[in-house]
């Protein structure tokens, strides 16, 4: 691993820090395909995991009090059943494969959040909160993205302070669950620990950027900042998936 790759790591960590403390998602959807045009895909996907997991562990102490547990259950309960299958897909998928499905699940779920608050409001269910859960699941250990399913299963659901809340408090044990799998099968290297400890402090200054943008930013203007950053860094994938095929 080149000291290119973990500049590259901790300037990405800190955009993806400072979506997330604004949103209360956005991590990995940053984090991921960015890192992945610097670095190998499935080493970029770990060291998304493990850093977006202290990262919550820092946001989670201002939003506890809105928090809607009952839905962070049975989302939990949906995810660990689609844990397996996703770490399945993780070790078989060819890695630029991988690229362009880390990209196009960012892709489809940025053109549904955008559209989605024009949808409008839909019913709340057991059954929609495992199958939201499983679907993260899935996705979530085989390319990090757990947040997409359960993001546009919650929005339009909950307000602001309870949707951002509980979506935090939902990533963290997913993660948890994740990165002991990544664990199992061997996918927490030396380089993916070593990159992510780097990452650390720009983890804290995104946090606090985040929190200081929340009271100055308008929650509409940056979601679409988000969603313009979510779509040119999956395309900007795709392109480099193209380019190697040339």
């Amino acid at each position: 691993m080149s000291a290119e790759v973990i500049v590259a790591a901790i300037a990405i960590a800190f955009l993806a820090s400072t979506c997330q403390a604004i949103t209360g998602f956005g991590f990995a959807p940053v984090m991921t395909p960015l890192l992945a045009l610097a670095w190998d895909v499935k080493p970029a996907i770990a060291a998304a995991i493990l850093l977006g997991t202290v990262n919550l562990l820092l946001l989670l102490p201002e939003v506890r009090g809105d928090v809607s547990l009952r839905r962070v259950f049975w989302l939990l309960a949906g995810f660990a059943a689609g844990v397996g299958p996703g770490v399945f897909l993780l070790e078989h998928l060819d890695a630029e494969v991988l690229k362009v499905v880390v990209a196009c699940t960012v892709i489809a779920a940025s053109i549904l959040l955008f559209s989605l608050p024009q949808i409008g409001r839909g019913g709340d269910s057991l059954p929609g909160r495992l199958i939201a859960g499983a679907l993260s699941g899935s996705i979530g250990s085989s390319t990090s993205l757990t947040a997409p399913p359960v993001v546009l299963y919650l929005v339009g659901r909950l307000d602001v302070a309870s949707f951002r809340a509980t979506t935090l408090a939902f990533f963290l044990p997913s993660n948890l669950m994740v990165i002991a799998a990544l664990a199992l099968v061997g996918r927490i290297t030396g380089d993916v620990l070593l990159l992510s400890a780097a990452a650390l402090p720009a983890l804290l200054l995104g946090v606090l950027l985040g929190a200081w943008l929340r009271g100055h930013v308008q929650a509409e203007r940056f979601r679409l900042v988000v969603l313009a950053v979510l779509m040119s860094t999956s395309v900007a994938v795709l392109g480099s998936v193209v380019a190697g095929l040339g």
